[in-house]
Parts: C-alpha cells; sequence; structure tokens
C-alpha cells in the first residue's frame, strides 16, 4: 500500500482528460444605477480550459458579481465575455445558462422533488430520453459519493447538509456542461464535511477536467482548491492572479501581502497534501467474511487493528482485533465518525480530522473514496512542525524601516511565536494509523 505521491500525481496528469472551456472576459465592466463607482470597473481575465480558478477578496469587491456575468446571471454593462471562443454576450441567456453548471451554497435543490429528478431537471429540458437520464444520474451520483439505490428516490429534507451539496454538483453536472461556477458552495457546511466536499471537487475535476470557478472568502480553501487565485479588491480590481505558490511566495502589492497577512503560515501548509506522504499499509476485511481469515491476516501484517469495507471499497469501520475476534463473521457496522481523508486532502485537513475523532491515525482513500492506506498522527504533525518552524524562520528575518530622518535603514527583528511542541496533539488518540 506504501506509494510515493509523486508517481500517482504524474501518472494522473498524464491520464487527465480536458473537457472544460477557456473562459475570457475582455474589459468587462458592471455599474449598477444608482450607485457612484462600479463593482467591476473594467476586468480583463484568462481562465485555462481544465483549471480550477478561485476568486478570493472582501466582501463587496466583486467577486460574485464577477461569477454571476459569465452566465449572464448578472449582465455585463461593458465588455465581452468568452466560453471556448464563443462570444456568449451575443447568445440567448436561458440556453447559456442551460450549458453552464451552477452550484449555489447549501445546493440550492427543489425541495418537492426527490434527488433523480433534480438531477435530471436540465437534461429533461434538453429532450434527452428517460434511459439516458437514468443512466447519467447513476453515474453522477457514483462519482459525488452518493449510492444511487440509498439516494435517488430521497427528497432534500432527509438529507444532511453535506449530501444535498453533493446532489447540487451532480445537478450542475447532469447535462455534462464544459463549465462548472460556485458561489460560496462549502460554506454552510461543517468543517470535517467542508473538507470532504472539497476533496470530492477535486476528485470530480481530476476526473472529468471541467473548467471551474469558484468564490470563496476563505483564502485557505482558495488555494487548496485553485490552480490559480484571483485575488480581488474594491471595484473588481486584479490585485494578483497567479497560483497559489506564487502569490504565498511573492505577494504583487501591499493589499495582497495585508489580505493574506496572518494566514499565510497556515496557508502554506495547504500546499503540502496527504499524497505527498508515505502512508502505512492497512489490513483489510470484507462484510460477512469469517472474522478469522481477516485476524489472519492481520497478525501476518503486524496489525493490530483491520478496515472493513464495502464493495466499493470505502471504508466501514476500523475494528480492533480484540473486536473482531468477538465476532464469528465481520460485522457491517458503519462508524459514523471515522476520520477519512482523500489523498488530496492537506495536512491541515488530515489533522483536524484526527482531532475531531480523537485518533491517532486517519485512514486516507483515492479519488472515488477507496481506501489505499493509513497516516498517522505523528507523521503529520512532524511535517507541519517542520514547515512552521521554516515559515517562522522567513518571518523573523530582519525587517528593515526607514529611519525618521531618512537617512537608512535599521535593523528590526520580528520575533516569531514559540512553536507548539504538538505532545498533545499526538495524544489525541490511543490508536495509532501504524497499527502499533
Amino acid at each position: 500500500m506504501t506509494q510515493p505521491a509523486d508517481a500517482t500525481a504524474s501518472a494522473a496528469a498524464t491520464d487527465r482528460t480536458v473537457t472544460g472551456a477557456s473562459i475570457t472576459l475582455e474589459g468587462v465592466v458592471k455599474r449598477y444605477r444608482g450607485q457612484d463607482k462600479p463593482a467591476v470597473e473594467r476586468l480583463d481575465l484568462d481562465i485555462d480550459a481544465g483549471h480550477i480558478v478561485a476568486f478570493v477578496g472582501p466582501s463587496g469587491c466583486g467577486k460574485t458579481t464577477t461569477l454571476k456575468m459569465i452566465n449572464r446571471l448578472i449582465e455585463p454593462t461593458e465588455g465581452r465575455i468568452f466560453i471556448g471562443g464563443r462570444d456568449v454576450t451575443k447568445e440567448n441567456p436561458d440556453k447559456l445558462r442551460q450549458s453552464i453548471g451552477y452550484v449555489i451554497q447549501s445546493g440550492g435543490l427543489f425541495p418537492h422533488w426527490d434527488v433523480a429528478k433534480n438531477i435530471g431537471a436540465i437534461p429533461r429540458v434538453l429532450g434527452w430520453n428517460k434511459e439516458r437520464i437514468a443512466e447519467r444520474t447513476e453515474y453522477l451520483l457514483d462519482l459525488v459519493g452518493l449510492d444511487a439505490d440509498a439516494f435517488a428516490h430521497r427528497l432534500p429534507k432527509d438529507m444532511s447538509g453535506g449530501q444535498q451539496q453533493r446532489v447540487g454538483v451532480a445537478r450542475a453536472l447532469a447535462a455534462d456542461p464544459p463549465v462548472l461556477l460556485m458561489d460560496e458552495p462549502f460554506g454552510a457546511v461543517d468543517p470535517i464535511t467542508r473538507v470532504r466536499l472539497q476533496d470530492s471537487l477535486i476528485g470530480i475535476q481530476k476526473e472529468l477536467g471541467k473548467t471551474i470557478v469558484i468564490v470563496t472568502h476563505d483564502f485557505e480553501e482558495a488555494t487548496k482548491l485553485g490552480d490559480k487565485v484571483l485575488i480581488l479588491s474594491q471595484g473588481g480590481h486584479v490585485e494578483q492572479y497567479a497560483t497559489p505558490e506564487e502569490i504565498l511566495a511573492n505577494p504583487a502589492t501591499p493589499f495582497v501581502e495585508e489580505f493574506i497577512g496572518s494566514g499565510a503560515t497556515l496557508a502554506h501548509l495547504t500546499l503540502s497534501r496527504v499524497r505527498d506522504v508515505a502512508h502505512d499499509e492497512v489490513t483489510i476485511a470484507y462484510v460477512g467474511e469469517p472474522a478469522a481469515d481477516a485476524l489472519t491476516r492481520a497478525r501476518a501484517a503486524g496489525h493490530q487493528w483491520v478496515v472493513v469495507i464495502d464493495q466499493a471499497g470505502h471504508p466501514r469501520a476500523w475494528p480492533s482485533l480484540e473486536e473482531l475476534a468477538s465476532k464469528k463473521t465481520v460485522s457491517d457496522y458503519v462508524d459514523q465518525r471515522l476520520p477519512v481523508v482523500a489523498s488530496s486532502s492537506t495536512l491541515n485537513d488530515a489533522l483536524d480530522t484526527m482531532l475531531a475523532a480523537s485518533q491517532g491515525g486517519t485512514l486516507v482513500t483515492d479519488r472515488r473514496g477507496a481506501v489505499i492506506g493509513s497516516l498517522g498522527i505523528k507523521s503529520v504533525m512532524d511535517i507541519i512542525q517542520a514547515q512552521l518552524a521554516e515559515a517562522r524562520e522567513e518571518e523573523s528575518h530582519t525587517s528593515y524601516i526607514e529611519h525618521a530622518d531618512g537617512t537608512g535603514p535599521i535593523e528590526t527583528p520580528i520575533v516569531a511565536a514559540a512553536d507548539d511542541d504538538g505532545e498533545d496533539g499526538a495524544d489525541a488518540g490511543e490508536r495509532t494509523a501504524s497499527g502499533a
């Protein structure tokens, strides 16, 4: 199970098919009647096909207005917008929106329609037959990590917020649009669910290669999701448009430097992913198999627990050998607090997941949710502590301020906060991912 993440990442990049379309904004302006200043003042922007771009900035900077101008929910006052080379400002806005996926906070599902009917809304408008819609619905529910048999006929009120949001993403992808627009899609769910939805989006993107534009107020989320991040200030002014690495290493303006501010150190940690860390092997057990067989495999591997999976390879529980030995067959019990992160998760995500579950480790899954190994809290803490130390060392480099009389610089050391030794976190759970 142990594998270098670089090989996995490069293989994924090689196999990736791009089905998205480029987006170009040329001199786009939005003025609202009665306002002295434009909400967006002459914005030029190029988004590559198959990329995720995150719009981030303070309230009122025009990020949501810009997003909605792309599918003409808001009409631009001036300028042109191209999708895949087509000038969509000249197209019928209703037909345009049918060809662009759109996801809002809390999913925006029709409350009296079941999941299948919600997902099939646009395909029905486009004249798809029932069989094609049913096949597409089943595929998309599997893609977003929901079992079609269990969820297809549920009403939104019978699902959690995270499940509703997954259905919202499936509905937006139903007609296979080249572009997916997302307006604060994960803002209304709890932190752990938010991490899982972010990872699900990254997995979907790797599989489908859509062009995704996401608005968020959270810079850490922007750096995790975005191939590029667009930082806007008032009036839709572009302060910086670059990769997360470039922004963190070289803020383009004082505004950017202040905006990322104290969050810069934490944001650096979002650049390190679970896939970059070698994970530990696990012993797999299957629901209904003789418990003695699973016990034999675990003991031979030197493990103290097993991972019970379903037919799709998704984890259900991780009982200890003592718990396993108390039953004749492997139970179908589902542990609702099971710590799980995707290989695309950040190390911060992994640590948060472990601490939330009061466990000393977490399971690691691939982009479809199948178990590929585990990760212990010590491994994560060691890397995070090293990165924090490096970031704080950079911050503590001598800064220069001018003498009051302007004759030259004087050295002013910046005092960095003391490191947390991480011992409390390492003791958060009795079980470690190595099985010790």
